[in-house]
């Protein structure tokens, strides 16, 4: 019974990747667009679908839908592809507003970063000390009974109660078993130590991230989210892990290079992988 209730408690597995899907509509929107144009029938589309630009705004949008715009890839994708097509539509200088512009972004996202200082999350609470209190407070009342009434009636030991339960409610991972890379034009390597890793997501656009698990110890099936933009990412697990790969890979490549060797491995030490890969590389190996 008990082993059916830590199960539970697991993160579950992740659903198909809609992006997939959302990306095969795409890949065939263009496919009948091109069709048309060497057809001699290419009127029925305007010509800026053909272009680059718009490539770039698609593939933003695929990102952002897929991630509900927490990436900043997709709005950096989108921005570019609007800038430039915008440009050769309607004849525009680029020079005369994107230094402005630019300026007018990053004021904004740095007040806006000032604004919210980051907080780290509260760290687990032990069950020891849970224990301990239930202890001393039975203690207590069976010394001294008429505290009981006292205590449920005072207003600080009533809003601590609240507390520790809104604090239970509210519990997230801390930083230490959670991870966040972000790359862009830049290089990322790291070991990871975390004796309870929970996961985490990986955006790596004109750079490259190197992760080695071999020191890190899960407890529970957990997703790492990845995206690649001429960019690459190697992961490096043990060999007693399972991993399981759902990227969706344009023009990109997936390598598993781990042995095909038949090793016991514990149900509890599962990674999904997911994510989508464009002109990207996602290679998984043991060493």
């Amino acid at each position: 019974m008990n082993n059916q209730t830590t199960k539970q408690d697991f993160q579950k597995p992740p659903r198909k990747n809609n992006s997939a899907n959302l990306v095969g509509f795409i890949i065939v929107f263009l496919g009948v667009a091109i069709l048309f144009k060497n057809l001699n029938m290419g009127s029925i589309f305007p010509s800026w679908i053909f272009g680059w630009e718009t490539i770039l705004i698609i593939i933003g949008l695929v990102i952002g839908i897929n991630s509900k715009f927490e990436k900043k890839a997709s709005i950096i994708l989108i921005l570019i592809g609007s800038v430039f097509l915008l440009k050769n539509e309607l004849g525009l200088s680029i020079g005369k507003f994107i230094i402005p512009a630019g300026a007018i972004i990053l004021g904004l996202y740095l007040i806006n970063r000032n604004r919210n200082t980051p907080q780290l999350p509260p760290t687990p609470p032990q069950d020891d000390e849970y224990d301990w209190d239930k202890r001393v407070t039975t203690d207590l009342q069976s010394e001294n009974p008429g505290t009981t009434t006292s205590s449920t009636n005072d207003p600080y030991a009533q809003a601590t109660q609240a507390e520790h339960r809104i604090y239970n409610k509210k519990f997230q991972p801390d930083f230490e078993n959670y991870l966040k890379v972000d790359n862009f034009f830049s290089d990322t390597k790291k070991v990871m130590l975390s004796k309870n890793f929970l996961g985490g997501n990986i955006t790596s656009v004109f750079g490259s991230t190197s992760l080695n698990f071999l020191q890190a110890e899960l407890k529970q099936p957990v997703v790492i989210d990845t995206f690649q933009l001429f960019g690459s990412t190697k992961i490096i697990v043990p060999t007693n892990w399972r991993v399981y790969s759902n990227v969706s890979s344009i023009f990109g490549e997936v390598d598993d290079r781990r042995p095909m060797i038949e090793i016991e491995t514990d149900d509890n030490k599962k990674i999904y992988i997911t994510g989508t890969s464009i002109f990207g590389g996602l290679t998984i190996k043991n060493s």
